[in-house]
């Protein structure tokens, strides 16, 4: 949907005459996902197990965008759903190859899953995106086109509000907790263009130098099959006190694997596949054993995430069905014998519309 307003430029603003020359057009669009889901969840203790069968409303955002002039242009992300504003920035495209934008962005990093994960498009997700630290933050980033796409972020630092930070500096997770704004997180990204094929390379490191994440990861697309596969590292350091008393990086590494695909057949029918893994390695005192099991009802390490799908893909984007069955399965302590572990699964039926326009 487009609209075209004129500008009033005679509000003394101060604004430069090629934006107050040029009028502006808007586009407003929007995604939408329903879904009826029935869920065998096992993830419990055998008295609390449960199945159900809900109807859920996993997304509706509203999207605005326009243009002030040819050059500098106005994006807008509103969850309806949520009443949130997501995401806005401003984008000035200096040339054709090189791009400028400051706002409140979705950062580019955990690869091509975070990148073409949405509401609209992805019915399945894996648990490794609920770990990213820099999922929609202030940033500045610049982009360079050149045999692929070059892009180097400035953000709004990582700061772990999880547990409060005392007057002395004590408390905080985050090594940001006290000068959130002192050193800003920097990401940047490679995707190469080799034709069909598109390598991705990303790196960030973040809450004030201590801890970093990288994604490697590869795009296959073609008129009928869309498929990725990547790996991402985040190592994420805590604010801890060591046997010496002094302030020192509390290791946790988190790693994640994730693989997608898509076939256009004739008729309109798309298959998909999904399948990832979360694995934790968290920090452990000296001495002490590390915790490799999840937690009762939760899937929080060694996730394992699989699923298979059906798009009817008749109507294009606007109107998207689909139908999924996705198991999730992890390792939990034994109930009778906490020495040993057993693996719990959950088991959702999906149906469902997702939509974009």
């Amino acid at each position: 949907m487009k609209t075209t307003f004129s500008w009033i430029c005679t509000l003394g603003l101060g604004l430069a005459a090629p934006i107050c020359a040029a009028p502006a057009e808007v586009e407003i669009g929007g995604e939408y996902q329903l879904a009826l889901i029935h869920t065998d969840d096992g993830l419990n203790l055998e008295a609390k197990q449960t199945k159900e069968t809900d109807f859920a409303i996993r997304a509706a955002k509203i999207a605005l965008r326009g243009k002030l002039s040819d050059q500098i242009s106005w994006n807008v992300l509103f969850m309806a759903d949520k009443s949130e504003l997501e995401r806005y920035w401003l984008t000035n495209k200096v040339s054709d190859n090189f791009d400028v934008a400051i706002g409140q962005q979705k950062i580019k990093v955990y690869g091509w899953h975070r990148r073409l994960s949405s509401s609209a498009v992805s019915p399945v997700r894996g648990a490794v995106l609920d770990y990213n630290p820099l999922k929609d933050k202030m940033a500045v980033d610049l982009t360079y086109k050149l045999a692929g796409t070059f892009s180097l972020s400035f953000i709004k630092d990582y700061f772990d509000t999880s547990t409060t930070c005392q007057a002395d500096g004590t408390g905080c997770k985050s090594w940001n907790g006290k000068d959130v704004q002192k050193q800003p997180a920097v990401a940047f990204e490679w995707i190469g263009a080799f034709g069909e094929i598109q390598p991705l390379v990303q790196f960030a490191n973040y809450d004030r130098g201590n801890s970093s994440t990288a994604s490697a990861g590869v795009r296959y697309k073609t008129d009928t099959l869309d498929t990725y596969v990547d790996f991402t590292q985040d190592t994420r350091n805590e604010k801890g006190v060591g046997a010496s008393g002094k302030a020192e990086d509390l290791k946790n590494t988190i790693t994640g694997l994730a693989i997608y695909g898509e076939w256009k057949l004739e008729g309109g029918y798309t298959p998909f596949w999904h399948i990832s893994t979360l694995g934790v390695d968290q920090y452990t005192a000296p001495g002490q054993k590390q915790r490799q099991t999840n937690e009762n009802g939760k899937l929080d390490d060694n996730e394992q995430t699989a699923a298979l799908g059906l798009w009817f893909d008749l109507w294009g984007t606007y109107y998207r069905p689909y139908v999924a069955v996705a198991r999730y399965a992890g390792d939990y302590a034994d109930p009778e014998d906490a020495s040993k572990t057993e693996q719990r699964t959950k088991l959702d039926v999906l149906t469902g519309i997702t939509g974009k326009f």
